[in-house]
């Protein structure tokens, strides 16, 4: 996304021709960069579902008992005994130190979002358990606005980028025990979602010459997937959860467009262009391993994640220039990695208190084999929650990360903080 199109303001400043910055723009352009702009699982941040979970850093696959199990491992649903709904609001804001020199710009952007929504149902069974549940979380966000200046002799310049969307889904799902230490579980995901992206460049020289590119892309995302899970009790103090998540199509509906004014010489031209694009992106098998043990007042877990991003495909013709589908899939074998993330959390049930206290940390690897590109993401998060009454529980959680992306040359240090309030009613 952006390394095309800032690329195309570079080329301004190097050559003052509007025309043939935009025509050499395409030589300039990386594949690297073009991926990051078409594939929407390749940007954002993605936290996952539930206040207590991220509390533990998302290291949650083998505990997963409370509606957030839709998207960690259905199979927890099976430990619910009692009806329960759910609400969560998040407010989080960006913090983006942007620089194409020398010179860094800070700007904030936040965003208040409902993050999740729904119902556990159980069934009454004989023996075992019969759960069913229906919610929606949101998953992914992408926000972000960077400001780029730069100021010489000769010219002014200043590109504004504004990003803001997030992809979310509806899951219905169910759970049963299919012995008394092992529980079965999945769920349907609707996703749905949305990414704006808005850029303004200009550069001023003086009042008889000038160069201006406003660009708007906005991305209209749905698509469906299955996941399903199992967790198994060996012991009491013991958990170990797995959940493997069916490979995702989503269905991408694109508006681009783009205007281009100069004035030269005191000569005013524009080039205003526009086109719509309807294309698919898939994203492989993802498979999680997850274990949990209690310890007293402490409970400790852990998840690895398996991502291949190098099986990401184009089952449509990409919105690239001088790439078909194929081309486009072969770059992405190339460039593109599997990673592993890892998560930990840390959870202390105060004693004599209704109060649990949480910690966790999780590992993103880049999924660029260059991570000059896109760096690790490195997240620490925090959290406490309490019973105000037999019935309702009160989870509040604090998670922050930050990362490097280098787009088209200019550099960009992002700073994520993302508060989370959740209520669950247990009837």
């Amino acid at each position: 996304m952006q390394g095309i199109y800032m690329r195309i303001l570079v080329v301004i400043l190097v050559t003052s021709s509007f025309y043939v910055a935009l025509l050499f723009n395409c030589a300039l352009a990386t594949t690297s960069e073009d991926l990051y702009g078409e594939v929407v699982f390749l940007r954002g941040l993605e936290l996952g579902a539930g206040g207590r979970a991220l509390a533990l850093g998302g290291a949650y696959r083998a505990i997963s008992e409370d509606l957030s199990a839709l998207y960690w491992n259905p199979a927890g649903l099976a430990t619910i005994r009692r009806l329960e709904v759910g609400i969560g609001i998040s407010q989080s804001m960006t913090q983006d130190d942007a620089s194409i020199s020398t010179t860094v710009v800070s700007n904030q952007l936040s965003k208040t979002r409902l993050n999740e929504l729904g119902m556990v149902l159980p069934f009454p069974t004989y023996r075992g358990s019969l759960v069913f549940a229906l919610g929606y979380h949101q998953v992914r966000q992408y926000d972000s606005f960077g400001t780029f200046q730069e100021i010489t002799s000769s010219y002014n310049f200043q590109g504004d980028e504004l990003e803001a969307g997030r992809l979310g889904k509806w899951a219905l799902g169910g759970a049963i025990d299919v012995s008394p230490v092992v529980s079965v579980g999945l769920a349907l995901n609707f996703w749905t979602g949305y990414d704006d992206y808005s850029y303004n460049g200009y550069q001023f020289e003086d009042s008889q010459n000038w160069q201006e590119f406003d660009q708007a892309i906005n991305w209209e995302l749905s698509g469906f997937n299955l996941i399903t899970g199992v967790l198994l009790r060996p012991a009491h103090w013991l958990r170990i959860g797995a959940s493997l998540e069916s490979p995702l199509k989503l269905k991408v509906g694109e508006s681009y467009s783009e205007l281009g004014k100069q004035l030269i010489s005191g000569v005013y031209t524009e080039s205003p262009f526009a086109e719509n694009y309807d294309y698919k992106v898939s994203y492989p098998f993802r498979a999680g391993l997850g274990t949990a043990v209690t310890l007293g007042p402490l409970g400790l877990s852990s998840d690895v994640v398996f991502n291949d991003w190098s099986q990401i495909m184009f089952s449509g013709e990409p919105p690239f220039t001088g790439l078909d589908r194929e081309e486009a899939n072969r770059e992405i074998a190339r460039l593109l990695r599997p990673t592993v993330d890892l998560h930990f959390g840390a959870e202390l049930w105060v004693p004599a208190s209704p109060v649990r206290i949480q910690a966790g940390y999780a590992w993103l690897p880049s999924p660029f084999k260059d991570d000059n590109l896109l760096t690790d993401k490195h997240i620490f998060s925090g959290g406490i929650n309490t019973l105000l009454d037999q019935a309702l529980l009160a989870q509040a959680t604090l998670a922050w990360t930050g990362w490097d992306r280098t787009l088209g040359g200019w550099g960009e240090n992002l700073q994520f903080t993302h508060l989370l309030l959740t209520l669950s009613y247990r009837f």
